[in-house]
């Protein structure tokens, strides 16, 4: 009888994971404290934070994020490239405090631009939306963000963010392992 409660408990918990961690949640930037949710979520990380981030000014996530990396969380970021050099960017001090070989800067094709707004954390929970990670979408826009816990969401996106880490800096001449098989 022991053993058939135990068991039936083990089930019970395992069901209850498995349904809190695919359960998404959402965040409204007018009514919730979307940065504090992402200061959670930069808190919580133990391996890996990668992020790409089309704009930034939130001083409180830099913050965040190079407390993660002097706590031993491998922390990446890619920006894009023209937004970075905006007036109120904080990209700069970022490459400062984490180091070089830790943010690249992208952009797309053309006029193109690196329009990604995510975060992968420890390879098991993704925040996206369209939530820049500026005081702009903290105090004044209508913004959205997306807490996702699902490895395999998070492996999908970890492979997005390594393609884009993985690509040539713009005007680097160099082809990526894609483009090089196309020719």
């Amino acid at each position: 009888m022991k053993l058939r409660t135990l068991f039936a408990g083990v089930v019970l918990s395992l069901l209850l994971v498995t349904a809190w961690a695919a359960d998404p949640q959402i965040y409204f930037s007018r009514k919730d404290p979307v940065s504090q949710v992402l200061v959670r979520e930069i808190s919580a990380a133990r391996k890996t934070i990668y992020v790409m981030m089309y704009s930034f000014t939130d001083a409180e996530l830099a913050d965040a994020l190079v407390s993660a990396s002097n706590r031993g969380v491998d922390v990446r970021i890619v920006f894009d490239r023209t937004q970075s050099s905006e007036k109120n960017s904080i990209t700069t001090g970022l490459v400062e405090k984490l180091g070089s070989k830790k943010v690249v800067f992208r952009s797309g094709k053309g006029r193109g631009v690196m329009h990604q707004k995510m975060a992968i954390y420890d390879g098991l929970t993704v925040t996206l939306g369209s939530y820049n990670w500026t005081n702009n979408a903290k105090n004044n826009n209508w913004e959205n963000l997306i807490v996702l816990r699902d490895a395999k969401i998070a492996t999908e996106c970890t492979q997005e963010f390594q393609r884009i880490w993985n690509s040539p800096a713009p005007g680097s001449g160099r082809a990526t392992k894609s483009e090089t098989k196309k020719k």
